[in-house]
């Protein structure tokens, strides 16, 4: 469960008389924490992410309520509550605007709220979150080192049909649980997030049950480094083929034997035709096609590389295959 604004707002808006002033105001940042903070001078403890609330005591009469609310932005708070009252009796007009245009979340609170009783409240669900997010972290840990305790169990039930994902990066989303491995950061979601386009992610099929784990985050792996061989930033693990017999043969000495077979094919444009000859099963109009060439000069290609090396049986065509999808994953292993 990710304890955003917006998860805060729907819960408890009504308890708290909460509005929201900013319709289009971004609800999806997590709350770290709540303060009540009246000077933003004296800001300097905050670390990002909290929910602030105010009364205008030192800033509604001097008319800084916009300077304050700046400030605050560039502290990186997720949103402000205005007690209203006898500070902040409305909420000026370039305030608003300043908001809508940033799309900063701002919320107003009537005086006779106890901002004491809200903050308790916000305060102990996050510290109750962040102890569980702990449980779950640790319970990830030893599943991705194989070492799970039965304690371990009944928090790892909770990651069934969740997706493992796995990334050379931090990336930012709800997740269910996340851990780091090495270099490695790994996330159980129960959804597949948007992905930068400058970070590669191999994604696992859902996670079946505790046991599972330990497999689903070598799938992952496997679909990471497919990611950065085909440039996408996305790569489940149902899609990488044949790269999963590749990624799964732990002999070197057979990796350099099949690397052997294309030595022939010392001409960068040969090894690209017959690859792409290979993939699309022979057809010529299809490698002109890809490679943007004249039928006449693939099929001047072929002959070429059949007087190189043997192409003419699916044993063959096969071994020469792997011998190419070995090479792409060799600089990666």
């Amino acid at each position: 469960m990710a304890l955003t604004l917006e998860y805060f707002y729907h819960q408890t808006q009504h308890k708290y008389q909460l509005r929201l002033l900013i319709p289009n105001a971004r609800l999806d940042h997590r709350i770290s924490w709540v303060h009540l903070v009246e000077d933003s001078n004296n800001s300097s403890f905050l670390r990002g992410n909290e929910l602030i609330i105010t009364t205008g005591l030192e800033t509604a009469g001097t008319g800084q309520l916009l300077s304050f609310i700046e400030r605050l932005y560039e502290r990186h708070v997720c949103g402000l509550i205005l007690n209203m009252g006898p500070y902040i009796s409305s909420v000026p007009e370039e305030v608003q605007n300043w908001c809508q245009k940033h799309r900063f979340p701002l919320f107003s609170m009537p005086w006779e709220i106890h901002i004491a009783d809200l903050m308790q409240d916000y305060c102990n669900e996050i510290i109750s979150e962040k102890r569980t997010q702990d449980l779950r972290t640790e319970s990830l840990e030893h599943a991705l080192n194989d070492s799970v305790r039965e304690k371990n169990i009944p928090i790892l039930e909770g990651f069934r049909g969740c997706f493992l994902l796995v990334t050379e990066q931090e990336l930012t989303f709800s997740w269910y649980a996340h851990a780091r491995k090495g270099n490695y950061f790994y996330y159980a979601a129960s959804a597949i997030p948007a992905v930068p386009e400058n970070i590669f992610c191999g994604i696992s099929e859902p996670i079946s049950s505790p046991q599972s784990i330990r497999t689903q985050a070598k799938h992952a792996s496997r679909a990471l480094i497919v990611s950065h061989i085909r440039g996408c930033s996305k790569m489940h693990f149902r899609n990488i083929g044949l790269y999963n017999t590749v990624l799964a043969i732990e002999d070197r000495e057979v990796c350099a034997q099949m690397e052997q077979l294309l030595a022939p094919l010392e001409e960068p444009a040969l090894r690209q035709t017959l690859r792409c000859w290979l993939e699309h099963d022979g057809s010529i109009q299809e490698v002109a096609d890809e490679l943007f060439l004249h039928r006449n000069t693939v099929n001047y290609r072929i002959q070429k590389i059949r007087s190189l090396v043997s192409v003419d049986t699916a044993i063959q065509k096969t071994k020469l295959l792997l011998a190419f999808y070995m090479s792409d994953v060799r600089p990666y292993l």
